[in-house]
């Protein structure tokens, strides 16, 4: 068992009295949040459609309602059925599963960087598992995966939604944050792929970093790159960013204009979110594996110009890859 599930379970296990409680006191704090979120809802409802089609838009994709990416119908129905039937699961992985690439070499001299994913709601263990593949492969490094399972649609947007305008993130991100945390701790760089509810995640993280006396000194190892962001806010911090001379952490985002998540997310919200946001106007679908990864690793979104880009395929990015704090696309 993970040192980790103790932290999930324990937060199950709280008295239904003191969480209604609770729950009560943030909706009524939170409200003008959710009456936002509401709104933006109701805008952005004609793109809802478009979530998950295409379906295949490129041949060499895996994408992850398409019942050839897994290796039995078996899996792929466990996808399906996880996503629609309501219940608590277990994380398959609390950063400890790393995904390598095919004909990866490891280098000779133990590269002191630390690669997470961190996926979006309605992932089963089979689909993280697709998904840190294709990220693994479109950067050739081996992926930790920091697995947070779905219990069900409906369940799912709640937790989202309570963890985004209430700022009830604690069940969904303490976990990943004390990962990070001990990451940060021993390594010279830290890299955390974020994907749609994941970017909420990732936003706490930040926050708690930044708060944290001893984290600071090391908030500058990290770099997170927030695809299809579902997340209303994300801060660097100014003054570690002027001491490093790029911004602390070093942030960048990937949105498709037409993706209802991203639209509700980091694009409604851009003037609370540092970081460039790299934006393809008329491109459709919210997918990671179908929608996203492919045009990301090809530097579609950027013209080849963003951080995440210098390190497709093995690549490294250098000291004097930042993109400036302010720029947008």
């Amino acid at each position: 068992m993970s040192q980790y599930q103790p932290l999930v379970e324990l937060e199950q296990r709280k008295n239904p009295i003191q969480k209604g409680t609770k729950l009560a006191r943030r909706i009524v704090g939170g409200r003008y949040s959710l009456l936002r979120d509401i709104r933006l809802l109701l805008v952005h409802a004609v793109e809802l459609p478009w979530i998950v089609f295409p379906l295949k838009p490129e041949d060499d994709s895996h994408p992850e309602l398409w019942p050839n990416s897994y290796p039995s119908y078996l899996d792929y129905l466990s996808v399906v059925a996880q996503m629609i039937v309501p219940t608590e699961r277990k994380s398959v992985s609390y950063g400890t599963l790393a995904v390598i690439p095919h004909d990866y070499v490891w280098p000779q001299e133990k590269r002191q960087s630390k690669w997470f994913f961190i996926n979006g709601i309605c992932t089963s263990p089979a689909m993280a598992l697709l998904e840190a593949k294709e990220v693994a492969a479109t950067f050739q490094r081996p992926i930790h995966l920091i697995h947070t399972p779905t219990a069900g649609v409906v369940r799912d947007l709640w937790n989202a939604i309570t963890a985004r305008s209430l700022r009830k993130d604690g069940y969904l991100s303490r976990p990943a944050f004390n990962i990070v945390k001990n990451a940060l701790l021993s390594h010279e760089k830290v890299v955390l792929t974020t994907y749609s509810q994941g970017t909420i995640v990732a936003s706490y993280i930040v926050r708690k970093v930044l708060k944290d006396p001893v984290l600071r000194l090391h908030a500058h190892k990290l770099e997170v790159y927030c695809i299809g962001g579902a997340a209303d806010s994300l801060h660097i911090d100014h003054a570690l960013s002027a001491e490093h001379g790029h911004s602390v952490p070093y942030v960048e985002h990937f949105a498709n204009g037409k993706d209802f998540f991203a639209r509700v997310g980091v694009l409604a919200h851009y003037h609370d979110t540092s970081g460039a946001i790299f934006v393809i106007p008329d491109k459709k679908g919210h997918m990671l594996n179908s929608h996203y990864i492919k045009g990301i690793g090809r530097g579609d979104y950027c013209d080849q110009r963003s951080r995440l880009f210098k390190y497709a395929y093995g690549a490294e990015a250098g000291p004097h890859d930042y993109i400036p704090t302010d720029r947008r696309r």
